[in-house]
């Protein structure tokens, strides 16, 4: 009797190219989505820190508009500070029945330092070039 070799249709090398090429791209995908995950991360903890600073900084307007409500000043205005160069802006006034307005309590930008403002580079104004 005969022996016959049973040889694969597709073939070994065929195979093990589509099995490389599909560990390849898993492996890419697994990469991108750790490197989504960390960028989520960073910027979820970002908005936390930002949040407990508003809220630290409103808790702070708020006591200072409660003592402004027991005193007899006039008017208040103040600069609560918070991260990235911001301010919460409270300007409370006090009207001649006794209420007080609230004539601002919203987060500002803080004014740049003149150190930021030196270091602009020089840019051109649309006249003469020479």
């Amino acid at each position: 009797m005969k022996e016959q070799k049973s040889a694969s249709p597709l073939g070994v090398g065929l195979i093990t190219i589509i099995t490389v090429l599909l560990v390849l791209t898993l492996s890419i995908f697994s990469a991108l989505t750790l490197s989504t995950a960390r960028a989520d991360l960073s910027l979820s903890q970002i908005n936390a820190d930002t949040v407990t600073a508003y809220y630290a900084a409103d808790r702070e307007a708020a006591a200072l508009y409660a003592a402004f409500a027991a005193g007899t000043e006039r008017e208040l205005l103040r600069e609560i500070p918070l991260q990235n160069e911001q301010t919460l802006s409270l300007h409370l006034l006090r009207e001649e029945d006794g209420s007080i307005t609230v004539l601002a309590w919203d987060v500002t930008p803080a004014a740049p330092d003149d150190s930021a403002i030196d270091d602009a580079p020089d840019l051109w104004d649309g006249g003469d070039l020479s």
